[in-house]
C-alpha cells in the first residue's frame, strides 16, 4: 500500500514538473555585457545586489520561440576568470569567439579575456604591443568590424565615483585587432573630446557613430554627433535635426536593416531621460520618436544591455530609473523585445515567424513595469499550470480512494472464502468421523 501512494506523488511531481518551464534564475543586476555568436545571446557580469563584479556567465537560446515572463535562461558551469563590471565584449567575425575588453574586474594582470563558447573555456590572449595603461579600463563602448578590428574611444581608470569634470577620461582612441593579435593607441585630436558611457554604433559605411555619454566637461549632446572613419582613422561631426534628445549616459543603441539607429534607456544624473527610446536616421540625419513605441513599454532603464537578433531589439537588465534615484537600486532582470519593423514592444520572441510575434500586453503607456513581466501570460500559465495539478491530483486521489475500497472489498471476499473453506474442511473432517 505505502509503495501505492508513493508511486502516485511521484507521477503527481514528475506531470506538474513536466508543464513548468525549467529555467535558471538569474538574479538582477546591471553594467553588465553581452554578445551574440550565432543563436546564443551571452550575457558577462555586472552588479548585482550581492556583488559589485559577478563572474556570472549564461545565454539565452534564440532558436526558439519564448515569451518574457519565461524567460528560458542558461548558466554557464564554467565562470569567467575574474569578476567584473563595465566592461565590453566583441564576438569574432567568424562567431567562434567573444573578447572579454575592459572594465572593472577583480583581478588586474590583464584586460582582455577570451571565451570559446564551444568549449566553455576562458583563456588569456597574447597581445603584441599591448597598452598597460589599459588595465581597468572601464565605462567604454567597443565596434568590431569584419576584419576584427576593434576600436575603444576613451574611457576612465576610476573604479568609483563621477568623472564629470575631473578629467579623469582618456585622450585615445584604442585599436585591438583580434585577428592578429596586435594593439595599438591612437591620440586624439585636440578637438575630439573623448568620453565614457556612450555608445559606438558601426555602419555599413565604415563610420563608427558615438552617441551621448559624458566628456570631461559635460554630457555629450545627441545633435552634435561624433563620427570616426575607420578607413581613414580620422574624425568628423554631423549636426542631427529632429526631436530634441534629452543627452544621456548608460544608454544602449542597435542599427537595425534599413541603416536607422535606436537608442533605448540611459539616465542624467540620477534622473530617468526623455525620449526613452528613439531612431536617428543615418541617412537624413533625423530625430524622431516612433508613434507604436508608446504601448506595453518597459520600464525606464540604464547600464543594460540592447543586441539586435533579426528584427529584435533585445534590451536585457539594467538598472530600473525613476525621477529621483536612491539607493539601494532596483536591478531588472527581465528581457524586453523591441520588435524594428513594426516599431512596437512585444511580448514574446517568434524566431518561426519573425515579424509577427504575440503581442500579449495590454494598452497601458505606464513608464512602469511592463505588464507581462508579471501580467496576463505569466497568470494565464500558473492558473493553468494550478488547474492541471489539482486535476491530477484529484484523478491519482480518486485512483487511491479506488484502489482503497477495492483492496478493502478485495480483503473482505478473501476472508469470506477462507471461511467458507475452514467451514467447509471442518464440515468435511466431521462427516468422515466414526461414531
Amino acid at each position: 500500500m505505502n509503495n501505492f501512494q508513493n508511486l502516485c506523488i511521484y507521477f503527481i511531481l514528475s506531470f506538474t514538473y513536466s508543464f513548468v518551464i525549467c529555467q535558471d534564475i538569474i538574479e538582477g543586476r546591471s553594467q553588465h555585457t553581452s554578445a551574440l555568436i550565432n543563436d546564443k545571446l551571452y550575457f558577462f557580469g555586472g552588479v548585482t545586489q550581492t556583488t559589485n563584479s559577478s563572474n556570472d556567465v549564461f545565454y539565452i537560446d534564440l532558436s526558439s520561440t519564448f515569451d518574457i515572463s519565461t524567460l528560458p535562461f542558461k548558466q554557464v558551469s564554467i565562470g569567467m576568470l575574474v569578476g567584473v563590471n563595465l566592461a565590453t565584449c566583441v564576438s569574432s567575425p567568424d562567431n567562434s569567439t567573444i573578447f572579454l575588453i575592459g572594465g572593472r574586474m577583480t583581478s588586474t594582470s590583464t584586460a582582455v579575456y577570451k571565451f570559446d563558447p564551444i568549449n566553455l573555456q576562458w583563456t588569456i590572449p597574447m597581445i603584441n604591443g599591448f597598452n598597460s595603461s589599459f588595465i581597468n579600463r572601464n565605462e567604454i563602448q567597443a565596434a568590431i568590424d569584419s576584419k576584427g578590428k576593434t576600436y575603444i574611444l576613451g574611457g576612465t581608470e576610476i573604479k568609483t565615483g563621477n568623472t564629470v569634470g575631473n578629467g579623469n577620461i582618456f585622450y585615445e582612441m584604442n585599436l585591438f585587432d583580434t585577428t592578429s593579435m596586435t594593439w595599438s593607441t591612437l591620440t586624439l585630436p585636440t578637438d575630439v573630446l573623448p568620453r565614457i558611457d556612450y555608445t559606438a554604433t558601426l555602419l555599413p559605411t565604415g563610420f563608427i557613430i558615438y552617441l551621448g555619454g559624458i566628456t570631461p566637461s559635460n554630457f555629450a549632446k545627441f545633435n552634435d554627433i561624433l563620427i570616426f572613419d575607420t578607413k581613414s582613422l580620422s574624425w568628423s561631426n554631423k549636426t542631427a535635426s529632429g526631436i530634441t534628445i534629452q543627452a544621456r549616459y548608460g544608454h544602449s543603441a542597435v542599427l537595425t536593416k534599413n541603416g536607422n539607429i535606436i537608442i533605448f534607456g540611459g539616465a542624467s544624473g540620477t534622473k530617468q531621460v526623455s525620449p526613452d527610446l528613439a531612431v536617428l536616421n543615418t541617412n537624413a540625419w533625423i530625430w524622431s520618436i516612433p508613434s507604436n513605441a508608446t504601448v506595453n513599454v518597459p520600464p525606464s532603464l540604464t547600464f543594460h544591455t540592447a543586441n539586435l537578433y533579426k528584427i529584435y531589439m533585445i534590451i536585457a537588465f539594467g538598472r530600473k530609473t525613476s525621477q529621483v534615484v536612491v539607493k539601494p537600486y532596483n536591478y531588472s532582470n527581465n528581457i524586453y523585445i523591441f520588435n524594428t519593423e513594426t516599431y512596437s514592444w512585444v511580448s514574446s520572441f517568434n524566431e518561426v515567424s519573425q515579424g509577427t510575434p504575440t503581442n500579449k500586453g495590454g494598452t497601458s503607456t505606464n513608464q512602469g513595469d511592463l505588464s507581462t513581466d508579471n501580467g496576463n501570460s505569466s497568470t494565464y500559465k500558473i492558473i493553468l499550470y494550478v488547474v492541471i495539478s489539482i486535476g491530477c491530483i484529484a484523478f491519482l486521489s480518486s485512483l487511491v480512494v479506488y484502489y482503497k475500497k477495492y483492496y478493502r472489498n478485495r480483503t473482505k471476499i478473501e476472508k469470506n472464502l477462507m471461511s467458507e473453506v475452514s467451514d467447509l474442511h471442518d464440515k468435511e473432517r466431521y462427516s468422515n468421523r466414526v461414531i
